[in-house]
Order: structure tokens, then C-alpha cells, then sequence
């Protein structure tokens, strides 16, 4: 097992191709490495697609496409830069699709290739030609509505794969496109579609660690934004902040705490606290549907946003006449509680079993009273 062989040279040494390229391999390997495991792959800047309303001669709106310079990271780890704006053209798009619709949405990919430069004669060549230069390229390219997909959920590849061999699948989506049929020209420009998004660049990282006091997310590079900020004060005080934030100007807060875990914020909590009289308590008889405390309603009880706690307890009978199956009259009879609960619809189960006093095996069940007492409280 052998680890990264990186180039050494010493005083006197004669340099030949395979040394240089050599030297050329080992960053190579390590940039790709770099972005492969320490980073998400996709965009990581600009690459955005631009339209131009335009209209044709007989009244067909239709939009010039381009796509404005910018940085991203396919699967593989290879960047691929675009330094300056490039025209993204219909004869291209027809070329690739087939009989295109105009309610469908068709992605638009970056490709990363490579591309030998050839240069001039020298000395030692033999007056052959030979590449000097690879020049890092890409290619634009469409496909079919839905064949995203699997270009977005592709995982990075491997590290020992090292290079690894690029595919027909090594994409990045830059957005999407709509045709129009009568045109034969692009229609609009899209960030999504079905749900499915462009995919950014990220970090992969167990600890991020800011060395200012101040670890900032941020929806957006500039502009317009929500953040979300953890700043350490003056003193040792400390401080959670989420809201809206415009350029470099302080976070406007919709939701604070601060290091002693006091918390303050704007608009309703869900679920609501329970608070105030959330009691109910009274008597009930077998098959009484028992009420809601003041201020709790039936759609939070469905929804789960509040709990309902019971204690019944059955109001102790006496022993007394009791007529029985078939009896022409009443006689003595003992009580006993056979069930007091409260099932699923809140109604009271409670019933009595009464024992003839003359026949231990003469016995009857009937409806029983007790009183409750019933709370309501939050998750």
C-alpha cells in the first residue's frame, strides 16, 4: 500500500515531461480530493440564466437566453469556470430536443471537457506538433423534462476512484427553459421545476468555528435576506438572532434568545401555552360526553396541539332496593363499581353491579354517577 507520491527534485536534476506533468497530477489530485470530500458539488457562483423579452415580427413573444459567467463543481471535483457570457442558442436546444412542447420545462447543463492546445514547433520535437496546453472547457447541452433528476441526486464520487471517469451524467443544472413552438425560440427561463431546484455548492463540516465572535447563515450572498446569526456580546453575553437582514445592515429580529435562554419574539406560538382556568371539574352520569375547559377548542384537541388529562371518581352508592330480572318488587341490594373511565370520545363509562342481598348469584348492571375533574395542557 503506497500513499500520494509527491514530485521531489534536487540541484542538477533533468527535468523530462513526465516529471513536470507529474508535479501538474499531485495539485490536480489534491484540488479534486479537496472538492469532492470537504465540499457539496454545484454552483458555487453566478452561472445564472439571463432572458431578454423580445417579440418577432408577427406579434410571437419569445426571450434571448444567456448565461452569465460564473464557478461551479460537478460530482467529480472539476471546476468549471465561465469568464464570460455565453449565448445560449435555439438552433442547439432544436438540435437536441425532439418535438418540444410548450408546457414542459427542459434543464439546461454545464459540462465540464477538456480541449489539447497544440503549439508552436520546438526545438527537440521533431517539427511535430505536440499539446502544450489542456484547455479546463464546457459544453452547454438540454434534456428532456424529468431527466434531471438524476442528475441532481448524484452522490460524489469516491475517493479512490481519484479522477475518476467522467460520464455522460457528470452535469450541473444551471436552470431550465420553456419553448415556443410557433417561434421555434426559447419562451422563459426557469429556477425549478416540479419542486426540483438548482443545486448549490456547500460544506461538509462536523465544526464550524468563527474567528470574529460572529457565525453568520445567510439565504442569500447580498441584498435582501434572512440570517441567522450567534453572536458572543460584550462581558460574555451571548445572543441567537433570526430575521430579515438587508446587505451589511444588523439583523432585524423575528426570534431572540440570548446565552441565559430568555426568549423573545414576534407573531404567535405554536402550540399556544395553555394558561388561565383550563379546568373543568363536576359530576357525571354513565354516557355524559364531558366538556372542554374554558379556552381550549375541539381543533386543537384534534390537531394534538393540546392534551386532555382525566380523574374520574365514582360517586359511592349505598346499598338499597333494587328491582331485579323478573322481580314483582324491590329488594336489598349491595353495590359494587365494575367500570369508571373515560373512553375516546370523552363520554363517561361508569357502571354499578348490584348483588341481591337473599342470592349472591342474582346480580345486575346499571348506569353509575362520579364526579370529574378534567385539564387541558399543551405538548
Amino acid at each position: 500500500m503506497t500513499g500520494l507520491l509527491r514530485p521531489a527534485f534536487s540541484e542538477g536534476q533533468i527535468l523530462g515531461a513526465n516529471d513536470l506533468n507529474a508535479h501538474v497530477t499531485y495539485d490536480r489530485l489534491g484540488a479534486v480530493l479537496h472538492e469532492r470530500t470537504e465540499h457539496l458539488w454545484g454552483i458555487a457562483a453566478g452561472l445564472e440564466l439571463a432572458a431578454t423579452p423580445r417579440t418577432t415580427a408577427d406579434g410571437q413573444r419569445y426571450v434571448d437566453v444567456r448565461l452569465l459567467p460564473g464557478r461551479a463543481v460537478d460530482r467529480l471535483g472539476r471546476v468549471i469556470v465561465l469568464t464570460d457570457v455565453q449565448d445560449v442558442e435555439p438552433s442547439l436546444f432544436i438540435d437536441q430536443i425532439a418535438s418540444p412542447t410548450a408546457t414542459d420545462r427542459y434543464p439546461v447543463y454545464l459540462q465540464a471537457i477538456e480541449r489539447p492546445r497544440t503549439g508552436d514547433t520546438r526545438p527537440g520535437s521533431c517539427a511535430t506538433g505536440q499539446p502544450v496546453q489542456i484547455e479546463e472547457s464546457f459544453q452547454l447541452s438540454f434534456g428532456g423534462p424529468g431527466s434531471e433528476i438524476s442528475i441532481l441526486e448524484q452522490q460524489p464520487a469516491p475517493v479512490e476512484d481519484g479522477f475518476g471517469v467522467p460520464g455522460i451524467f457528470d452535469k450541473v443544472v444551471v436552470g431550465w427553459v420553456t419553448w415556443n413552438p410557433k417561434a421555434n425560440l426559447f419562451a422563459s427561463v426557469e429556477t425549478s421545476s416540479d419542486g426540483r431546484g438548482i443545486r448549490y455548492a456547500g460544506v461538509v463540516a462536523s465544526e464550524v468555528v468563527a474567528q470574529g465572535g460572529t457565525l453568520a447563515l445567510r439565504t442569500r450572498p447580498s441584498g435582501p435576506r434572512y440570517a441567522l446569526t450567534l453572536t458572543e456580546g460584550p462581558n460574555g453575553g451571548g445572543e441567537l438572532r433570526f430575521g430579515k437582514q438587508d446587505g451589511d445592515n444588523p439583523v432585524v429580529p423575528a426570534f431572540r434568545i440570548d446565552e441565559k435562554g430568555n426568549v423573545a419574539f414576534q407573531g404567535t406560538l405554536s402550540p399556544a401555552p395553555i394558561a388561565n382556568t383550563l379546568a373543568e371539574s363536576g359530576v357525571a352520569s354513565d354516557g355524559v360526553r364531558l366538556p372542554l375547559p374554558a379556552g381550549v377548542s375541539e381543533d386543537q384537541v384534534d390537531q394534538g396541539k393540546v392534551r386532555i388529562h382525566a380523574v374520574l371518581t365514582p360517586v359511592p352508592p349505598v346499598p338499597r332496593d333494587i328491582f331485579f330480572d323478573g322481580a314483582s318488587e324491590a329488594e336489598a341490594a349491595i353495590p359494587m363499581v365494575v367500570r369508571c373511565l373515560l373512553d375516546g370520545d370523552r363520554r363517561v363509562r361508569c357502571r354499578i353491579r348490584w348483588t341481591r342481598v337473599a342470592d349472591s348469584d342474582d346480580q345486575i348492571d346499571l348506569p353509575g354517577t362520579c364526579t370529574y375533574v378534567l385539564v387541558a395542557s399543551g405538548k
